[in-house]
């Protein structure tokens, strides 16, 4: 089974993507790459766990200030946890622990704040019912596994959304900044999961976002049939490069010094 992120690496680098599944050669982690990973897990976490906490924590009689500690010691305690598994490899990378938990925690705490601003001004209009999470925030899943037998393709969705038609949308999860357009590798991506979405469910899906969750940037897009076919295109390619374990030629580009593999290919 091919995944969807190989697809989005092929797009980046073929020969990466010959070296980490072909050769099998280990992908040396870069302190950004591994703060983005600790960035990316625990947005997910603290998401996953909202919901309980706003069904299960939040009262009608509560204001703003008492629910917004209440969902911000969750996601305190949600990045205290993670940082500690991840302790050792973050002294290892050089990156100061401690200044990183203080620029996580000031990011949610902003965050934190507006979703209990939303919550309030919600529960005092309609009362706290049954709906409240999924109208205010349509999360239907965290890193929801999708694949297809038929097209040999598999992947997890970080984020599928639900609005109150039933209408799904999956949503990629961004560290960084939006800048200059979604990029090539993005748009793949959340096209490659509609696709799958389409085989699994039988229904359309052409519209998916990308979101910058530590900037609160959420970006539309249009899921067109040219995007999908993109993606059958590059699934094909990949498929063929498996098959075939030949050596794709190397190119140097911008992101390279970014790369785990840098040395490795360019140190000569």
């Amino acid at each position: 089974m091919i995944y969807v992120t190989d697809l989005t690496e092929y797009l980046f680098c073929p020969y990466k993507l010959y070296l980490k599944k072909i050769k099998g050669l280990p992908l040396p982690q870069t302190s950004e790459m591994l703060t983005g990973s600790i960035i990316h897990k625990i947005y997910e976490e603290v998401l996953q766990r909202e919901k309980i906490t706003i069904e299960q924590r939040i009262c009608e009689e509560m204001g703003i200030d008492e629910i917004f500690k209440i969902l911000y010691a969750d996601s305190k305690r949600v990045i205290k946890n993670v940082m500690i598994k991840n302790k050792v490899k973050l002294k290892e990378l050089g990156v100061d622990y401690l200044d990183l938990i203080k620029e996580l925690q000031e990011e949610l705490k902003e965050d934190e704040l507006l979703k209990a601003i939303r919550i309030k001004k919600y529960i005092s209009i309609n009362g706290k019912d049954k709906n409240l999470y999924q109208n205010l925030f349509m999360l239907k899943d965290m890193e929801y596994p999708i694949s297809s037998s038929e097209l040999g393709l598999s992947g997890k969705i970080d984020k599928l959304e639900e609005d109150s038609e039933g209408n799904l949308y999956p949503v990629e999860l961004k560290t960084g900044l939006f800048s200059n357009g979604i990029r090539k590798h993005e748009k793949l991506q959340v096209s490659a999961y509609a696709l799958l979405l389409e085989k699994e469910r039988g229904i359309k899906i052409p519209l998916g976002f990308l979101e910058y969750y530590q900037v609160k940037q959420r970006i539309p897009f249009l899921i067109k049939e040219e995007d999908k076919k993109e993606v059958l295109e590059i699934l094909s390619k990949v498929k063929e490069l498996f098959e075939e374990q030949k050596e794709p030629r190397k190119e140097k580009k911008n992101f390279c010094k970014r790369c785990g593999y840098n040395d490795f290919c360019w140190s000569i």
